[in-house]
């Protein structure tokens, strides 16, 4: 499966800023999921992770301009867990759901 809207992605990542600062580094712990779609993370690494699937690694460098606010660069090493169709009370609620379970033995709920 890849990466699309209505999906939950269940990722892992290194973010730094435009100096190469580690601001946020997940890579040791629970891996972040989201609704992909949702605008639940920023729009611009969103759309650079569509259509990627399961167990992708990859580097994406986002730039400050005026349609995506950031004040500095970003750059983000992701790594993706899992990816699932997202149930329609995840659609409904925005975001993944741990109520229901219904996402089968390979989710990372």
């Amino acid at each position: 499966m890849k990466i699309a809207a209505n999906t939950i992605v269940s990722l892992r990542y290194v973010m730094k800023n435009g100096r190469g600062d580690i601001l946020e580094d997940n890579r040791n712990n629970q891996p972040v999921r989201y609704l992909h779609g949702s605008s639940r993370i920023l729009p611009a690494l969103q759309n650079c992770l569509e259509g990627l699937e399961c167990g992708a690694a990859q580097s994406i460098s986002l730039h400050p301009d005026s349609h995506n606010g950031l004040s500095d660069s970003l750059h983000f090493d992701v790594m993706i867990d899992n990816i699932r169709a997202a149930t329609e009370f995840e659609i409904e609620l925005g975001e993944p759901s741990l109520e229901g379970k219904e996402c089968g033995p390979d989710c990372c709920c």
